[in-house]
């Protein structure tokens, strides 16, 4: 099947650029298959038919315009972090290993890609989750491990503070210089707390950072693994910038706060930032926006003025609906920006099942990334539904956080594909990369019964350039 999606890719680049196509809509000029425009599929050389949960968990933008696709693939006796290297179109970069694609034995059984990013020196750094430590992997551009990081090119991190030791790393960070920064959930015997690491960039712990280059912010909740942590960011000056969820309890339904923390480059408590104490912002908002549940963050960013963007999902207040995109801005000071809507908070509903599905669950929708063009507007990519199958929506708001009705049909579009062999089709997708003319976002494609293929997927952009706003 591998042969046969990169056979075809070489038919699709005879495809013409489609210039009249609407924003957001498929990108024909992107992808591997001719049979299918503007998807990218990237094949497990090692699995079988069923039982590949392959997945993307981060897209990269190398300095020279290729693209890394870092993820997960199923192997015989072991998963493997895997690194496909694409050209900017999507088509595996056939110098690079084998079609394109490099993989190493993971850190521990049921490891999970978290987060990515390129240092300075454009190295590939990759934030594993679901192992006891904090873990990260640094890659030189060639894909080779790079041995200078902690004499193996993997950093292990341990907190060791009880309940377990189960420490997860869920995002990194650089510093010009190379420095590391993790942020993840840190077990104790009652309870998961915020933990925030500053390592060298020889793997080395930050002196003067907290504690041997660690720090822990107790919470009064438990911090989930998933979502837990969702952003990690270093800003200009250097402070620190984190962003999640808290549970009251691991159920689903449980109560949760909206958090951001701010430090000091050192560690210490921001005393510029905070609505319940120094460096720290949190909010329950099941009460004030009068929900049966609270609302769940899954992705965020952060603004060149110390604003902090939070979206996932909440309870919808339409009975044709089980739940909508929810947005929340904090400002810069960490107080909530009341004026973009109550309590900081939009919600917007999709609803491409129509005004009467015979289940809500058809226009349920979920933010799981989010993007700032040149321009100023935002892009999210969201989980929806398309006939019964899972699909990919993308949303576009005006820099006032109104829908930009200009792109897609009314501001929103939606995709899905159907090549799953037991007619279980549908696609997810999550981490998002914006190119001159383009919109990219990666995830996966369901193949049949447990079968998975990662993905990518290219659509059009009007935007020409790629940088952000600032």
């Amino acid at each position: 099947m591998r042969q046969f999606l990169l056979a075809a890719a070489l038919s699709c680049a005879a495809f013409a650029g489609n210039a009249s196509a609407a924003d957001g809509a498929l990108d024909s000029t992107f992808g591997t298959d001719a049979e299918f425009p503007g998807y990218g599929f990237y094949v497990n050389p090692n699995g079988t038919p069923n039982f590949t949960l392959d997945y993307v968990g981060a897209i990269v933008k190398a300095p020279d315009g290729k693209i890394w696709v870092v993820g997960r693939m199923k192997a015989p006796g072991a998963y493997r972090l895997s690194l496909t290297r694409t050209d900017a179109d999507g088509y595996p970069d056939m110098e690079f290993g084998d079609q394109g694609l490099r993989s190493v034995v993971g850190p521990c059984t049921d490891f999970s890609i978290s987060d990515a990013t390129l240092d300075a020196q454009g190295r590939l750094v990759v934030a594993v989750n679901d192992c006891p430590d904090f873990t990260v992997y640094r890659f030189l551009p060639n894909g080779d491990l790079d041995l200078t990081l902690a004499g193996g090119g993997v950093l292990s991190v341990p907190f060791n503070q009880g309940g377990g030791d189960e420490d997860r790393s869920q995002r990194v960070a650089t510093t010009p210089n190379g420095d590391l920064l993790i942020a993840g959930t840190v077990t104790t015997p009652t309870t998961r707390n915020l933990g925030v690491a500053h390592y060298t960039a020889a793997g080395q712990p930050v002196p003067g950072f907290g504690t041997a280059g660690k720090l822990t912010v107790p919470m009064e909740w438990s911090v989930p693994e998933i979502p837990g942590i969702t952003g990690l960011y270093r800003m200009a000056d250097g402070r620190i910038v984190v962003a999640g969820h808290i549970s009251e309890t691991s159920q689903g339904v449980s109560d949760k706060k909206q958090f951001v923390v701010r430090m000091l480059t050192n560690g210490a408590m921001d005393p510029s930032f905070g609505n319940v104490s120094a460096g720290l912002s949190k909010i329950n908002l099941k009460s004030p926006l009068g929900l049966t549940e609270s609302p769940r963050v899954y992705a965020s960013l952060i603004e060149s003025n110390g604003a902090v963007i939070q979206v996932g999902s909440m309870k919808s207040n339409q009975v044709s609906s089980a739940g909508d995109i929810f947005l929340l801005r904090w400002r810069p000071d960490g107080q909530l920006d009341t004026s973009i809507g109550a309590n900081g908070v939009r919600q917007y509903a999709l609803d491409f099942a129509g005004p009467n599905p015979a289940d809500p669950d058809d226009n349920y929708d979920s933010a799981s990334s989010i993007a700032r063009q040149a321009n100023g507007q935002y892009v999210i990519v969201a989980g929806s539904k398309m006939g019964g199958y899972a699909a990919t929506a993308l949303l576009r708001l005006k820099r006032n956080f109104s829908v930009d009705a200009s792109f897609g049909n009314g501001g929103k579009i939606q995709h899905t594909i159907e090549v799953s062999t037991t007619s279980q089709h549908g696609q997810a997708a999550g981490p998002i990369l914006l190119q001159p003319g383009r919109i990219v976002v990666g995830g996966v494609v369901f193949t049949g019964l447990n079968g998975r293929l990662q993905m990518m997927m290219g659509m059009t952009h009007d935007e020409i350039f790629a940088d952000t706003l600032e």
